[in-house]
This record gives C-alpha cells, sequence and structure tokens, in this order.
C-alpha cells in the first residue's frame, strides 16, 4: 500500500486504476521519451529565469538556460538513447525554442516576480497524505494567489478545459489547509498553441475536490484490499506506454503476478532498511517492535536477491512493451 499521493497519482488513478497499478504499484517504470525530456527542460529553463534580474529575461538568455540545462543532463543515462541522430536531436532542440518563444508572447518575465517556484506542498486529509511539487504560485497586486502550470503540450479543446485542472485543484485545497488562504485563480499556460486557461476558485470547489480525493483514495485502498485494478479504456490510451500489455488491447495480457509480489516484498524490505538505519541502537527495540531482531545486512542481502529477480522480470515486460 503507497503511504502517500500526490495531484499527479490521483489524477492518473481517476483516469486508468489500470495505468496507476502498472506505474506505482508494481513500479514498471516508462523510461523517458523526448517529449517527456523537453518538457522537463523546458521546466527548468522557465524556473531559472526567474533567478535573473528583471532587465535579462529575454528570449535569448531563456534560450540559453534551455541549452545549458540539456548539456548539463543529456548524459544522464535516461537520455542517451533518446535520440538517433545530431540532426534529430537539433531539430528536437529547435521546437523547444519555438516553446519558449510562445511563452513570451503569453507572460512578460520583465513584469512578474513569482512569489514561489518549483514548491513542495503538503497537507493531510483525514488519513491520505497528500504531497507534491508545484511550477509556480504568484501573488497579484492584492495580494490574491494565483497557482500555474506549464504544459509544454497543446491547450484541449472547451470540453476537456476543467478536467485539466484537476490537479492545480489539489494543489488550491493543500495552499488553503497550509497558509489558511483561498488561492483566486488556476491557471495552465499551453506552449504549444500559446493558449492560456484560466478557473476562479471558490470554497464550493475545495470542498468539491476534498470530497473527490478521498473518494479517490478510498477506491485505491480497495483496490489494494482487493488486488484489483480495473483498466478503463478512455481518450488517452493511444498515448498511453502500457498499452500493449493491458488486458482491455490484449486479449493474453502477461501475468504481472509475480513481478508485483517481487516489488512489494522488496519495497517493505527497504522500509525496514530505512527504518534501522535511522535508529541509533537497534537492540535497544521493545520485542513487539516489527523491526525487533531484524538484521541490517540481512534485509539488503534479501532485497538485492529480490531486486535482481525482479529485474529480470523487468527485462521481459520491456521487451513486450518496445513491440
Amino acid at each position: 500500500m503507497i503511504k502517500n499521493l500526490s495531484p499527479s497519482r490521483a489524477s492518473q488513478y481517476k483516469t486508468c486504476p489500470k495505468q496507476f497499478e502498472y506505474a506505482n504499484v508494481i513500479k514498471i517504470v516508462e523510461p523517458t521519451n523526448e517529449v517527456q525530456a523537453k518538457g522537463t527542460t523546458i521546466h527548468t529553463a522557465l524556473e531559472l529565469l526567474y533567478d535573473e534580474p528583471a532587465e535579462s529575461r529575454t528570449k535569448d538568455k531563456l534560450h540559453n538556460l534551455f541549452r545549458t540545462e540539456w548539456n548539463n543532463i543529456r548524459n544522464n543515462d535516461e537520455f542517451t538513447n533518446l535520440f538517433t541522430s545530431k540532426e534529430e536531436e537539433r531539430a528536437w532542440g529547435l521546437d523547444a525554442y519555438k516553446l519558449l518563444t510562445n511563452y513570451l508572447q503569453l507572460e512578460n518575465p520583465k513584469e512578474i516576480e513569482p512569489l514561489e517556484r518549483e514548491r513542495w506542498v503538503r497537507g493531510t486529509i483525514q488519513d491520505l497524505n497528500l504531497r507534491g511539487i508545484l511550477d509556480r504560485m504568484d501573488s497579484d497586486k492584492d495580494g490574491n494567489l494565483i497557482i500555474l502550470d506549464y504544459k509544454s503540450g497543446k491547450a484541449p479543446s472547451a470540453k476537456y478545459k476543467e478536467p485539466r485542472f484537476f490537479a492545480l485543484k489539489i494543489y488550491a485545497l493543500l495552499i488553503e489547509q497550509e497558509t489558511g488562504k483561498i488561492p483566486a485563480e488556476l491557471k495552465l499556460i499551453y506552449l504549444k498553441n500559446s493558449t492560456v486557461h484560466t478557473l476562479k476558485v471558490t470554497p464550493e470547489m475545495l470542498l468539491e475536490v476534498r470530497h473527490e480525493v478521498l473518494e479517490i483514495w478510498n477506491d485505491i485502498k480497495v483496490s489494494f484490499e482487493n488486488e484489483n485494478f480495473p483498466a478503463i479504456k478512455n481518450t488517452l490510451c493511444d498515448w498511453c506506454y502500457y498499452k500493449p500489455i493491458c488486458p482491455v488491447y490484449n486479449q493474453n495480457p502477461p501475468d504481472t503476478d509475480k513481478l508485483k509480489e517481487i516489488t512489494i516484498k522488496s519495497e517493505d524490505i527497504k522500509d525496514s532498511i530505512d527504518a534501522l538505519s535511522m535508529i541509533q541502537n537497534p537492540d535497544s527495540l521493545p520485542p513487539s517492535s516489527d523491526l525487533y531482531g531484524l538484521d541490517e545486512s540481512q534485509l539488503k542481502k534479501q532485497k538485492k536477491e529480490l531486486d535482481d529477480e525482479r529485474n529480470a522480470l523487468i527485462i521481459d515486460f520491456q521487451e513486450i512493451l518496445r513491440k
């Protein structure tokens, strides 16, 4: 059972519990693709832009921040096989420059001083621990809080506009819980087609999202208890990494039970190792403690054996997912 829920995880379960299971329970990690790499690097460039003096926040500076950040991370393992040629990488970078130029058509960074950037937000609702990182929070001239999120993709049609605010509504709920102040507005900045969507925040909205996120949390607990995470066919299926192994699209999906069992065991052992490492004198633990009598070195050995077995199974699944 997971211990925390982020707004993105809540959105993921709401969209498709099966995708949530693959990603967060079985932990079949989706490799970073070009779109994700671009979005991550763009987010960093926009964050760093506001470290610069106002007069230096120009297009050239923003492009340079993107280029510098990409050069800093491009040799990381997750990015090494993204491109088949220098030309492909160059075209990718030029497209990122276009998105950043689009941003400058939507906001004038020389006139903005964000209140917060990449801010950790935490809170508790009943037995649910919520946490996440919001992109940016501003305060207008009247002191009203505005929560913003950058999206490197395209703005949805009016029909799908409000559902995209779900994660930001949760952030607004957490900010209200933390500060006692209800944010005035939520803002999604879509760079692909230079569009800004806004949504006014009301007390009724926060009560509604509080109820909804608790419903999701209770559904997650039931899914864990029953070991059942149903697949839900939706408009995002074609972009889902897990589609090749999904029971909706594969009449004979591979059995993930063994992988799930090993992953859960490994996570449990990791929790015990982490707990033991924080205790100065494990020998002083009472016999009633779950950690009593455990040997950290033996636990690490068990975890390594499980992780080796898990990695071998993951390779088999990745072969299916790459087809």
